[in-house]
This record gives C-alpha cells, sequence and structure tokens, in this order.
C-alpha cells in the first residue's frame, strides 16, 4: 500500500505558493493548483484565527461571536471537499498498490489509468444527486447568517467540479491506447453491474451487504484511491437496493458536520508547524538524555518519544515520519540494524493510536455518542501498558544482542536538555489540562495549541519563517482535506450499510458462534486487524466502529473500553504486513525493507497482543483514570 497514487504521479508534499517556493514545472494545472493552495491555506488560517479569537473572547469577555460556529462548518465544509480536491492531485490520497504492482508490466500503466476514471465517475454521481438537493435548499436560510443552506453545498460542487478537472489532466499523462483500455475497462464493469441488477432486481439484506463488501475490496485491490471507493461503493449500493442516491450526497454532506471535527485541521497543523518548525530534535534529545542510559537507550528512547510525539500530532504517519526521521542517525551511528529500529518504530507507532489528541478517536466520538474528552483520558493508561511491554522486550532483546546504552550525560547537561526541550512539552500539557479539565471544548484547545506551536517555532527555536509557514499551512489543509473527505464518504457508506441491516447480519453470525460476549470481542478485533490493514485505519473504524459500538448494549460491554479496544485492533491492522500502510512508511524512513523487518517485527507484535487481549479483559485498564477524574 501507498499514500501516493503512483511513482509517475508524484507531487511534492511543499506547496507552490509563488515561483520563490519552487512552482512545479511539471504540473499539468500550475494556475488551478497555486490558486487553490492558498484558497485552503486561507481558510485554514482565516478558521485558525476565528476560533482561537472566540475562544479568547469568551474567556476574557464572558461573549462568543454568535455567527463563529456557521462560518467555521463553512470552512471544514471546504477543507473537506476542495482541499480534498487538490489532495488527489498531489497524490495524498491513500491507495492499495498491492494489486497493480502484481499484474504485469503491460497492464499496469492502463489500470493506474482507470483509476481516475474511476474517480471522474464518483464527481459525476456527486454533482448528479447534489444538484435537487441545491433547489430544494434553496429557500432554507441558515440559523445565524440568514442565507439560503444551499450556499453551504457550495464547497462540495466546487470541489467535485475541481476533482473532474484534476482528473482529466492526470488521465493526460497516459497513452491514448491506454486511456482506451481504461474507459472500455470501466465501462464494460459498469455495464455487467446495470445489467446484473437490472435482471435480479434490488439487492436487500445480505446479497446487498455482500456486493458492498466485494465491490469495496476489488476496487481497493483495483488501487482507487480509498475515499473515492467509499463513496462510489455508497452510491453504487443504495442505487442497488432501489433507496434514492441523493441520499448518499446528504450523507456525505452531514457526515462533517460534527462541531467535534473542526479539531481535526487544527491537530494536523499543530503536528506539521511542530515538525517543519524544529520541536522534534528537542524533544528527542530530552527523551534520549532521560532514558538514553538504559539498555538498548535509543530504542527506549524511540517509544518514549512515539508516546509523547503521538500526544502532539495526531497523524499516525506524521508520528513515524518525524520520529524516525529525528532518531535514524543516531541509531545507525550506535551500530543498531535499521530492520531492528523499523521493528520497534512500528511497534510504537502501534502503541501510540490511542494516545490523545489522536485523528482516529477524534473522528470515531464525532460519530458515535461518545465523550471525546473522556476517550482521550481513556486512551493514556492503555497506551501506556502497551509501551511498557515493549520497553521490557527491547530490556530483553538488549541483554541478548548486547545492545548499547547511550553515553552518560552530567546533570547540569540533562537540565540544559530538559530546559531547552520544555516548550515543546508544554504543547501535549495544554492540550491534557484544556481537555481534561473542561477550560474549553476540544476544538478550543486545538486551535491554542496551534497558535502556542507556532509561537515556540518561530521566536524559541527559530525553525519556520513567514513563507514556510505559508507552506505548511498549504500541506495542512490539503492533508487535513484528504481525512475529512474520507470522513465523509466513509460517514456516508456507513450509513447506507446500517440501513440495509448490517448490524442483523453480524449479529446472526455472532449468535452462529456461540452469542458469547467473548465471541463478540474476539470477532471484533479479527474484524478491525484485518481491514484495518486493508482499508488502512480511518475507513475501517468510519465503516465498522459505529455499528461495533451499538451492539455493545447486547452484550453490556462498556462502549469506551470497547472503543480502545477496537483502535489499537485496527492500529495493529495498519501496522502489520502485508498490507498495513504504515508498515511500509515505517520501513521506507528506516531506509530498510519489508522482508527484513518481518521477522524482527514479530516478538513485538506478539507482546502488544498479549497487551491487547489484556486490555479486552480488563476494561478497568481503560477506565481506571476517567472514573479517578469523574469523566462519563
Amino acid at each position: 500500500m501507498n499514500t501516493k497514487n503512483s511513482p509517475s504521479e508524484h507531487h511534492n508534499l511543499s506547496i507552490e505558493i509563488t515561483s520563490e517556493l519552487g512552482l512545479s514545472h511539471q504540473s499539468f494545472a500550475p494556475q488551478i493548483e497555486r490558486a487553490f493552495d492558498l484558497f485552503i491555506a486561507l481558510v485554514l488560517f482565516l478558521e485558525l484565527i476565528l476560533l482561537f479569537g472566540n475562544t479568547v473572547s469568551r474567556a476574557t469577555f464572558n461573549t462568543s461571536f454568535v455567527w463563529a460556529n456557521e462560518v467555521a462548518e463553512y470552512s471544514l465544509t471546504s477543507l473537506a471537499f476542495i482541499g480534498g480536491a487538490v489532495a488527489y492531485h498531489r497524490g495524498l490520497h491513500l491507495v492499495m498498490r498491492l494489486g497493480i504492482d502484481k499484474l504485469p508490466k503491460a497492464y499496469q500503466q492502463s489500470v493506474e489509468c482507470a483509476r481516475h476514471y474511476f474517480v471522474i465517475a464518483v464527481a459525476l454521481i456527486g454533482l448528479y444527486f447534489a444538484t435537487p438537493m441545491w433547489h430544494d435548499s434553496w429557500n432554507t436560510l441558515t440559523v445565524v447568517l440568514q442565507i439560503p443552506k444551499s450556499w453551504t453545498l457550495l464547497p462540495f460542487f466546487i470541489g467535485m467540479g475541481l476533482t473532474l478537472i484534476f482528473a482529466f489532466f492526470e488521465l493526460r499523462r497516459h497513452s491514448k491506447s491506454e486511456n482506451i483500455f481504461a474507459f472500455l475497462l470501466v465501462l464494460s464493469l459498469s455495464l455487467c453491474w446495470f445489467l446484473l441488477q437490472t435482471f435480479t432486481g434490488p439487492w436487500l439484506g445480505t446479497s446487498g451487504i455482500g456486493f458492498a463488501l466485494f465491490l469495496l475490496l476489488f476496487l481497493v485491490f483495483a488501487g482507487v484511491p480509498i475515499a473515492y471507493v467509499l463513496s462510489v461503493t455508497a452510491y453504487i449500493f443504495i442505487y442497488s437496493s432501489g433507496e434514492d442516491p441523493m441520499a448518499v450526497s446528504l450523507a456525505m454532506s452531514n457526515g462533517i458536520s460534527s462541531f467535534i471535527l473542526l479539531a481535526v485541521p487544527f491537530f494536523i497543523l499543530a503536528g506539521n508547524v511542530m515538525t517543519d518548525g524544529g520541536l522534534t530534535k528537542p524533544l528527542a534529545d530530552w527523551v534520549t538524555a532521560m532514558v538514553g542510559r538504559m539498555r538498548g537507550g535509543l530504542l527506549q528512547a524511540l517509544v518514549i518519544a512515539m508516546y509523547i510525539f503521538s500526544g502532539i500530532s495526531g497523524s499516525k504517519i506524521a508520528d513515524v515520519a518525524a520520529v524516525g526521521t529525528t532518531l535514524k542517525g543516531m541509531l545507525k551511528e550506535q551500530g543498531y540494524d535499521p530492520a531492528e529500529s523499523s521493528a520497534v518504530l512500528s511497534a510504537a507507532g502501534i502503541m501510540g493510536e490511542t494516545i490523545p489528541p489522536s485523528l482516529v478517536m477524534m473522528v470515531l466520538a464525532s460519530i458515535t455518542t461518545l465523550s471525546v474528552a473522556t476517550f482521550f483520558v481513556a486512551g493514556v493508561v492503555p497506551a501506556a501498558v502497551l509501551g511498557l511491554c515493549l520497553m521490557l522486550i527491547i530490556n530483553r532483546r538488549a541483554r541478548k544482542f548486547d545492545w548499547p546504552r547511550c553515553p552518560a550525560l552530567s546533570w547540569p547537561e540533562r537540565i540544559k536538555v530538559s530546559f531547552k526541550a520544555l516548550p515543546a512539552l508544554m504543547i501535549p500539557i495544554i492540550l491534557i489540562i484544556g481537555i481534561v479539565g473542561g477550560i474549553a471544548t476540544t476544538t478550543e484547545v486545538s486551535s491554542i495549541a496551534v497558535v502556542f506551536s507556532i509561537l515556540v517555532s518561530v521566536f524559541i527555536y527559530r525553525g519556520m519563517s513567514i513563507r514556510s509557514f505559508i507552506t505548511t499551512l498549504a500541506d495542512s489543509g490539503a492533508m487535513a482535506g484528504m481525512v475529512l473527505f474520507m470522513v465523509s464518504a466513509g460517514s456516508a457508506l456507513s450509513w447506507t450499510l446500517a440501513i440495509s441491516g448490517l448490524q442483523s447480519v453480524v449479529s446472526d453470525f455472532l449468535n452462529l458462534l456461540g452469542g458469547s460476549t467473548f465471541s463478540f470481542i474476539a470477532f471484533s478485533i479479527v474484524l478491525m486487524v484485518v481491514m484495518g490493514s486493508i482499508l488502512e485505519g480511518l475507513p475501517s473504524l468510519l465503516i465498522f466502529g459505529p455499528m461495533l459500538l451499538h451492539l455493545t448494549s447486547v452484550y453490556g460491554i462498556d462502549p469506551m473500553a470497547f472503543g480502545i479496544v477496537i483502535i489499537i485492533s485496527m492500529g495493529i491492522g495498519t501496522f502489520i504486513p502485508p498490507f498495513g500502510i504504515c508498515y511500509f512508511v515505517t520501513c521506507s524512513v528506516m531506509d530498510t525493507t519489508v522482508e527484513e523487518v518481518t521477522p524482527r517485527f514479530l516478538p513485538y507484535l506478539s507482546v502488544l497482543v498479549i497487551g491487547l487481549i489484556c486490555i479486552a479483559i480488563f476494561p478497568s485498564i481503560s477506565l481506571w483514570l476517567p472514573h479517578i477524574l469523574n469523566l462519563k
């Protein structure tokens, strides 16, 4: 699996804001790309100013801007659909390349080309069925601003139109013969489905769900970007069941209407500011100074660094890239095998899935009834348990293989390193105190964290200029667009599966397994590991998370503790071969291969699985801290 659409479609993650920032001469749509890069950067910046200003106003003058929430939600939809289109053009959307790479060379480019025809289909279908929504909502006004609600759909139309433009530019990269083959292939598959569905009638119940899951996996392995797979599967499935596909467009729009999701772009921005602004290195130096004298000191430091940084960035790929890049050189200098380092980094990434402000925790809370603050607190101890398991096995392997310790530091040197890292360490402290203490909402705290990280980067570490900040803004906007568009599409597919009776199908299957609490938990863990590996973590949670959490009441399981279990299970899926996306990212960051890492990864994976089982059997591990803090 890869996060890029293909090697031939590689786009630099830095944004071409001006010619001085390096506008790509290879881009097929430089003016359009530059304009919308600036647009999403501006939207994110204005949203930050608005919410931070609203937070300060409420804290200082005990008053809020009554229109702030409506404007912020409008900004959110702009990031989701317009930013999602920009992310597609840059190749940021998650893609499973395993199926394409197994094809003969002669067919690979044609299938690559076919992927963009599926994206075009999603955009055209979305525009077609969203048009009636525009007309129906024209006479309905928003509560505060009193503007037609149709205007809130404008980002959806612009995003889908922009996707069409970028998709056609992507098709120009391919030859005429590849385009003809790809078009005929997609057309043939579409006709086969349409004729089969026409002659057999609506596909309801088990047959409809089976078709939807088959289509989902087929398109994923065909290399279609996962967010667009979720969208087209939802549209086709709802049509096949005889319902109005316009409901999917409505579900996509409503899927990102949660105010909690406003925190997602800010946490992504905070992580990027820390990485680009030079905050990662002081943190890594501090951790190394504290635990470096332990056996396998640098690997122990890597685990703790992942624990700390996971609580800041919120993006697992960003965590792996930041911590791995920072410590990679030191690990090689001290003689650690890159494969061993990569194995530990992957295992530590799994541990970090439940450390606040994890994006998957935020998204799962936004689409269920779970409290974000309680969810965040509930994940701290389980992550610490998994981290302790990793540190124990590192210690054991260090004794066996005689791994080195870091050079000793005097206490004055440790104090100096700690003082330098203190501003960076303040960011997770701000997050925890603000959210758990009820001082501000999750979204407001995320805006405070961004502003603080910007001030620290610019005035203390001096790692960020105005130009680099604009670039970071646009990068963050595109990444946030990818995540939010996936949330939108995943929510729509989850809704379509829910109304088709997926929960009843799963309940019947569990009854065949005995209908016990144990069978339900075991089934959920296996399901999330498998689907987390194939679909990546977030889509799998969007599709199956609400359904599984709803079933907890049937089996008498605490939904908060169960939510932690399925998130960790999903995390294991994203970090295991042969499909786990983060596993491949880790190997790439540490300059090694999957074949070299896998044998060394298995011992760490085994202790994590044991830790997961303990967390599942003893829910008090997750609930102990929330109960102490009187959180519900």
